[in-house]
């Protein structure tokens, strides 16, 4: 068990070396369960080190930290681009047994010039480590250079990243494509996006953002506007403004197995993508009759315009995917059918169905009642075609406090109804939707009802008139960790309306599985996988995305999908199924929770928000909201990044 011999973070020192082992309490439990069987022995990162074996080969592994940080040191300033080497070269003659007190002496100096005089965090994070071990431990290297021979080496497990990488679900190197729109160079940016993201337009428009919520930029003024530099990169370098889109070499075949995907949403696009890039013959078979899924179908146009969702798939395709559109499994050719064709099939569904909000008079599905996933798919499959016809009526209600909620809102007011209310029953600190949804949705004139929670529909010939709520106060927190809502006695009230849309959430549809060749779901009406290798019930067939995870953001999805596509090359290769090492240190470092760094710079740089459309001309249309930066706002946002790069570093056993 990880239990703490000598460890420092930040402020906090812990020495239990005099201290029996049996007594030392165990401290990172969750990080040796990831490992299972591959025992911890240390861990170093930017803000200071801990020692779980007293074997750890201590001088060696800080050779190796020392060393990752001068390969991660970008060469922009002095300190770190040659402070860094002359460190490591220091630390490598003490571990090859050639050390002096001298080399000490220097790496001592060396580490506090990089600590404060570097450009970017990496520099100013990388030596607090090896101070603290040099202060506390110095007999280690004292010994190493009296003994003079090479030290043993130790098993390490190494990499660079930031507070934004860690929260990307895709882990996208934010920090390095920012620098790159900084240069001025963005199809070296676009080149950095699409090796962990190839839907970058789409992200850059929709996506829920989790890297913004962690930017330590905003601990001085306001966080990066990280989702907007990634639709620059997308829009700059496929607009004609720019260049125009080369003819794409579909990428050759290396292997003669076949993979099928079920679903072209976000998750199967890009598990479909890192396929086709490892080789691999990769067809999509989708039921709707165009490419991405419920960012197609369940977002409306004025936030992700359908031609962005169509020209970043197109782009897959030329590089070698195949899409099969309305085709659904279970109807057009059955799971067993497909899996006898193809090496490897993986179910990408997402969840297009939807549930009930529970009230009384919903199972007679009234005229004016329709879901929120119906709502906007028929929206946005058939008012292209001039054939939606929106429920009849004045007043809508939406049910709910999620994206979808507001989309359906927002949408109500598009289509021309005079008055759109959203019902939702805890307040809007507890709304999961995006704040700027929320606040653009009271911008255009839509009510909000809070603490307010439906109980029965009211009806008349069959037609909806209204619905009875009931009024809510917040009790304890739920397994959500949000306080429970709870009605209030005697505060039931009538709220009439004609439109009822609830949008509460989603299910997954499980007609493609049949009798004879059955894929088991959860108590929750997922589909049930192993965690780590993603296999479903049958052997060979995988899943991913909201199908499993239920309905959470795109970039979740797109995660998900990254995981599936390694986890079936190893199953294609005949290689054991695990996590990526990368996602294995990602998960380690969220389980350690490590107290966050305070940024000591100053800020007064204000964010370049995106301009928007007044809210007089969007509410008449499904035109596109938000503009895109120009080159000069782009430049100026991305020199706001404060690069917080850190290097941590894992030692293990094997």
């Amino acid at each position: 068990m990880a239990k703490v011999i000598i460890g420092s973070w930040q402020d906090k020192f812990t020495d239990n070396r005099n201290i029996s082992q049996d007594k030392i309490e165990d401290s990172y439990s969750e990080v040796d369960k990831l490992l299972k069987e591959n025992r911890l022995k240390a861990f170093i990162g930017w803000d200071g080190f801990f020692i779980f074996d007293r074997e750890a080969p201590v001088v060696d592994m800080f050779r190796a930290y020392v060393q990752k940080v001068q390969d991660e040191s970008c060469g922009y300033c002095t300190p770190c681009r040659i402070g860094t080497q002359v460190v490591a070269d220091r630390l490598g003659a003490i571990a090859a047994g050639f050390g002096s007190q001298r080399d000490l002496d220097e790496i001592r100096k060396m580490a506090v010039v990089i600590r404060d005089a570097s450009m970017c965090e990496l520099g100013h994070t990388s030596m607090n480590a090896l101070l603290k071990v040099m202060e506390v431990m110095p007999e280690v290297f004292e010994q190493a250079i009296r003994e003079r021979r090479p030290l043993a080496r130790g098993v390490y497990h190494a990499m660079a990243t930031a507070p934004c990488v860690n929260a990307c679900p895709a882990h996208l190197d934010v920090p390095r494509y920012i620098d790159a729109i900084r240069s001025g160079n963005y199809f070296e940016s676009l080149s950095i996006i699409v090796r962990k993201n190839p839907l970058a337009g789409i992200c850059g428009r929709v996506c829920v953002k989790p890297c913004e919520s962690v930017c330590r930029r905003a601990e001085l003024d306001s966080a990066v506007s990280i989702k907007s530099l990634k639709r620059f990169s997308s829009d700059q370098v496929y607009s004609n403004a720019v260049t125009k889109i080369t003819q794409i070499v579909p990428l050759p075949l290396t292997s003669d197995k076949k993979v099928a995907v079920i679903g072209a949403g976000p998750a199967g696009v890009t598990a479909a993508f890192f396929l086709r890039r490892n080789g691999y013959s990769v067809r999509v078979f989708e039921a709707l009759n165009e490419p991405g899924g419920m960012s197609a179908v369940g977002i409306p146009d004025y936030r992700l315009p359908r031609d962005i969702v169509n020209t970043e798939v197109r782009r897959i395709a030329a590089e070698g995917v195949d899409f099969s559109y309305g085709v659904r499994i279970g109807r057009d050719i059955t799971l067993k059918e497909l899996r006898s064709e193809y090496d490897a099939v993986l179910i990408a569904i997402g969840a297009h169905g939807s549930k009930d909000v529970g009230m009384a008079g919903e199972d007679l599905k009234p005229v004016g009642l329709v879901s929120g996933v119906e709502f906007l798919r028929d929206m946005n499959t058939l008012q292209p075609q001039g054939k939606f016809n929106p429920p009849p009526g004045r007043h809508v209600v939406v049910v709910g406090g999620g994206n979808v909620a507001m989309d359906c809102a927002r949408s109500a007011v598009r289509l021309g109804y005079p008055r759109v209310s959203v019902v939702y029953r805890r307040t809007e600190k507890e709304m999961p939707a995006d704040h700027e949804e929320i606040r653009d949705a009271k911008l255009e004139g839509i009510e909000f009802h809070f603490l307010t929670h439906p109980l029965r529909l009211e009806m008349e010939d069959g037609k909806v008139t209204g619905m009875t709520c009931i009024k809510m106060a917040l009790g304890e927190p739920d397994a959500s960790g949000r306080r429970r809502p709870v009605e209030v006695a005697g505060s039931e009230f009538m709220l009439a309306c004609d439109v009822v849309i609830p949008a509460i959430g989603q299910a997954t549809d499980f007609s493609f599985s049949s009798d004879d060749f059955p894929i088991k779901s959860t108590k929750w009406g997922t589909v049930a996988i192993d965690n780590d290798t993603l296999m479903s019930s049958q052997e060979g067939i995988f899943s991913s995305g909201d199908c499993v995870t239920g309905p959470k953001a795109l970039i979740d999805a797109m995660g998900n999908g990254i995981h599936a596509a390694h986890v079936i090359d190893l199953y294609l290769r005949g290689e054991k199924m695990r996590l990526p090492e990368s996602e294995l240190l990602y998960r380690m470092i969220k389980a350690m929770d490590l107290p966050a760094s305070l940024v000591d710079r100053v800020g007064d740089e204000i964010r370049c928000d995106l301009d928007q459309r007044s809210v007089a001309e969007r509410i008449g249309d499904f035109n596109e909201i938000e503009q895109g930066y120009n080159p000069e706002e782009a430049i100026r946002e991305a020199q706001r990044c404060l690069r917080c790069y850190r290097v941590a570093m894992f030692v293990t056993e094997e």
